[in-house]
């Protein structure tokens, strides 16, 4: 699982941040607290990985990928576990 992990400031930088309910501070702080206790979850822990997603789009595309592609490359033709 992929966190994106951006400040609130970082993300009321980007344009039309707060036009929608999810994008108010509140609320943000609130999710990410939510996640955060789902990452430290024992039986989760290993499966998270948090990626810095202030920069621009680029930036947070490499970073992803830089998480994403050595997993992809280990999980072959496994079985991908529910976290429900």
């Amino acid at each position: 699982m992929v966190f994106l992990s951006v400040s609130s400031d970082e993300a009321a930088r980007r344009g039309g941040f707060g036009e929608e309910r999810y994008e108010k501070e509140e609320m943000q702080n609130s999710v990410r607290e939510v996640f955060n206790r789902l990452m430290k979850d024992p039986k989760d822990q290993g499966d998270w990985r948090v990626v810095n997603a202030s920069g621009d789009i680029e930036q947070v595309s490499d970073r992803i990928w830089s998480v994403v592609e050595p997993v992809l490359k280990t999980v072959g033709n496994n079985e991908i576990r529910s976290i429900l």
